[in-house]
């Protein structure tokens, strides 16, 4: 099993950072500074207003650190990372002892992929002072140290920032990333209770929604423990339990791998190339091609011998189909109707057997419970012509001395 955290727990700290606007401690006298519109717009949700407001306001004072730190906050919710860290560097110019800055800075650096940097920011900010708002940078602070140890699989150092950001000011952000921390690391005990807690139906829809996303990908790392020591039926229960909670393609590639440990390979190749064409993650869909890929190599080998079968069978089978059809042929002067249905009903038998061994012999999932009977029904088919044909000749052969008879 991955030791890794599920992407969805990385709340990263577009949440955090949301809050650091409190943290930042503006000193603005009047009430409609464009910096207060700003707070106002963001703390509404309008990032777009907002943006513009501290523009403004970094407009009439170049060095106001809170309007600087804010606008980057904005350009972080909006995803535009390479606008929001040059506006957090010119904070801390301007105020090294910025810790705010300094935990928005490392969130930045974590979304561009830059974990020393990530971490280094984060380790300043978690100096943060004492007080109400100190401690909730801290809180985040350590947040995003958890969130870089978990990046780079440091699952135990992760889980400690993770308790020590609980510890220093508890958030629904930090529980949920120590419960998929807990079950990263295998203690599923631990991790499933958080998860249950948070999910609960209450105030904060969001985090509900998460904490039962998370949950669901809980289950799937523990089915896949389980799979792992060939515990099908327990592996099977927490893949089918991780669906019920939130549908998700993670357990399906979990009840696929189980029906291919259970024999039923064209089940489990169905659901691989769903998951293959869907829409999931490049690193899920990989996952199906290569198990996909196995699959049909497993099927391949296992079937090799009714390959075999279906060339050599099928290629006597049809010369005798042959055979018969052109014995039945020859008969047609006295085989009458029913001779005509026989050698009809033979030729279309044939031609649908035809087909199906052809795409059973290019199928690595052929099975014997269906090429066999299709192949039987077919000889059967042949018999009858051959019979029905040769019956009619004998009849044609005792009526021919009668009608001379008769003519004498």
């Amino acid at each position: 099993m991955s030791k890794t955290l599920s992407p969805r727990s990385i709340i990263i700290v577009l949440a955090c950072a949301g809050m650091l606007m409190a943290a930042a401690g503006p000193a603005v006298a009047a009430t409609e500074h464009p910096y207060n519109l700003g707070c106002k717009a963001l703390a509404a949700g309008d990032v777009a207003k907002a943006k513009v407001l501290f523009a403004e306001a970094i407009k009439l004072d170049p060095t106001d650190t809170d309007a600087l730190n804010n606008l980057a906050v904005c350009y972080m919710m909006t995803n535009d990372y390479g606008k929001a860290l040059p506006l957090l560097q010119k904070v801390l110019r301007l105020n090294k002892r910025y810790r705010g800055a300094d935990l928005n800075l490392g969130a930045a650096y974590m979304f561009q992929a830059s974990p020393s940097d990530a971490a280094a920011a984060a380790a300043r900010a978690s100096a943060a002072g004492s007080n109400a708002v100190g401690k909730r940078v801290k809180a985040a602070a350590y947040l995003n140290l958890g969130l870089v140890a978990a990046q780079q699989g440091r699952l135990d150092d992760a889980k400690t920032a993770f308790l020590q950001s609980a510890a220093t000011a508890p958030s629904a952000q930090a529980e949920i990333a120590l419960a998929c921390a807990y079950c990263a690391l295998g203690d599923f005990g631990q991790g499933f209770p958080i998860f249950e807690k948070l999910a609960q139906p209450g105030a904060n829809a969001k985090i509900a929604q998460l904490a039962s996303s998370d949950l669901a990908v809980a289950y799937f790392q523990r089915g896949m423990a389980r799979l792992e020591r060939r515990d099908l039926d327990a592996a099977r229960s927490d893949f089918v339990q991780s669906t019920e909670i939130a549908a998700n393609d993670y357990a399906k590639l979990g009840l696929a791998l189980i029906d291919a440990e259970r024999g039923n390979l064209r089940a489990a190749a169905t659901a691989l190339a769903e998951i293959r064409d869907s829409d999931a993650s490049p690193q899920l869909r990989s996952a199906a091609v290569e198990n996909l890929k196995r699959l049909k190599a497993m099927a391949e080998g296992d079937s090799r011998w009714l390959k075999l079968l279906i060339l050599v069978g099928g290629g006597v089978l049809f010369a005798w189909q042959y055979y018969s059809l052109m014995h039945a042929v020859r008969a047609r002067p006295h085989r009458g109707t029913l001779g005509a249905l026989q050698v009809v009903l033979g030729s279309v038998v044939g031609i649908g057997v035809g087909v199906f061994l052809a795409l059973a012999y290019v199928d690595p999932f052929r099975s014997p419970l269906w090429v066999l009977p299709v192949a039987a029904v077919d000889a059967v088919v042949v018999v009858l012509m051959w019979l029905g044909a040769t019956a009619s000749s004998r009849v044609g052969r005792r009526e021919s001395p009668t009608e001379v008879s008769a003519a004498r």
